[in-house]
């Protein structure tokens, strides 16, 4: 494991324990994907034998498999809403915009996220961006049937450099699409703008694009855990 990666791994344990630290029993919890929901997950398991009687709704499969095997009673639907959605993000800028999919699950957390009264976005600092599209692609999730026209009309639309996911061997999300990695030239991208264009395309089933979604942001540089946003923070869910 090289410097960096250790740094990550230290950063998203502390992140992980301190989030695990602030579960209350009775809790209905949304459960992200990827290896910062993970790491949440390896702390929350430590605090199990305190009878939580956590209820969780899961973004993949492989989340749901692991909550199932620490005893979390899972709910398939979000009709209640959620207590609180933790996951991770891909970048994070000033105002907790956020672009997720990394793990090629957001359609799934978003519909998750939306469904919860708080949404605590837990990252290592290395995630903060003064602007989205800095360092990461936004991805896209696209319906199989006629993906190369989506694809065509999403270029044309953007003006971006669209690259599918696994070219060779195509990623296939749990929902059973394909992921396109959508990457701007500095400076270009316009999150509001390009939600819109894609709300506009038939085929394109959901992006990596949360925009004012997120409540707080636990943020961890190896050696504390500050917080952006207002943990206590609860929206309205309709």
């Amino acid at each position: 494991m090289n410097v960096t990666q250790r740094a990550f791994e230290v950063a998203v344990r502390q992140v992980g324990a301190h989030a695990a630290s602030l579960i209350r029993p009775g809790m209905r919890l949304g459960l992200g994907t990827g290896r910062t929901a993970s790491a949440f997950l390896d702390e929350l398991a430590k605090r199990l034998d305190e009878d939580l009687h956590l209820v969780a709704v899961c973004t993949s499969l492989d989340t749901e498999k692991r909550a199932r095997e620490m005893g979390i009673k899972i709910d398939g639907s979000t009709e209640e809403p959620l207590d609180l959605d933790l996951d991770g993000a891909d970048e994070i800028d000033p105002r907790l915009n956020l672009i997720k999919g990394g793990g090629g699950a957001m359609v799934r957390e978003k519909v998750v996220a939306e469904r919860s009264r708080r949404f605590w976005v837990l990252a290592d600092d290395k995630k903060l961006v003064a602007k989205l599209g800095e360092r990461q692609p936004v991805p896209l999730e696209i319906l199989p049937f006629d993906w190369r026209g989506t694809a065509r009309r999403v270029s044309a639309a953007c003006d971006c450099r669209l690259t599918l996911r696994g070219a060779d061997r195509p990623f296939v999300t749990d929902n059973g699409n394909l992921i396109f990695d959508l990457k701007f030239p500095p400076g270009r991208l316009d999150p509001n703008q390009l939600a819109r264009e894609l709300a506009r395309i038939p085929g394109v089933l959901g992006h990596g694009l949360f925009l004012g979604t997120a409540t707080a942001a636990l943020i961890s540089d190896g050696n504390t855990v500050r917080v952006i946003g207002e943990l206590d923070r609860v929206r309205e869910v309709v």
